[in-house]
């Protein structure tokens, strides 16, 4: 059966509501880092930790919380940074299926203005992403495009776990 799935990408990609849909196709555990991260630091939002602790204070506990996680049959959506912290990008290449979700520019921009509790970014979110693109690609095994319908992209993420 299957093992670990991982899901990364930008914020705003679709990380969690593809994660918890597939954890629910495949009757899988499915697990949010974020909500993970913010149990074990005791914050009730990303943005108030991040006000308290910064991004540093939130990337050590991410790399306390994740890799323990990826030895599990799950299926985990990470927050957007995680795969940028050295111990998690290499715990992650041995993980059989990551999903690079990937979102275009516009509708990224659109789905974070309308989106809640997102930390504030040391840079723009463009730059931001732009640093990230490449990371997430060279990590992942199969980028999923979720710019479209959400059905396009489960449509994506079935055929490639069925070939």
């Amino acid at each position: 059966m299957m093992s670990t799935i991982v899901f990364i990408g930008f914020r705003g990609s679709g990380k969690t509501t593809l994660g918890r849909w597939l954890a629910g196709e495949l009757g899988m555990e499915f697990i949010d880092t974020d909500a993970l991260v913010l149990d074990r630091l005791g914050y009730d939002s990303i943005e108030l930790a991040w006000d308290a602790i910064g991004e540093d204070g939130w990337r050590e506990a991410e790399s306390k919380v994740i890799p323990p996680l990826l030895r599990k049959d799950a299926v985990i959506s990470f927050g957007g940074g995680a795969p940028t912290i050295p111990l998690i990008k290499k715990a992650l290449s041995s993980v059989p299926i990551v999903f690079n979700l990937i979102t275009d520019a516009e509708e990224t921009a659109r789905r974070i203005t309308s989106g809640v509790d997102r930390p504030v970014l040391s840079k723009s979110n463009d730059e931001v992403r732009s640093d990230r693109l490449p990371l997430y690609s060279m990590l992942g095994t199969c980028a999923i495009n979720t710019s479209g319908p959400i059905e396009e992209s489960q449509s994506q993420i079935l055929d490639f776990l069925q070939n």
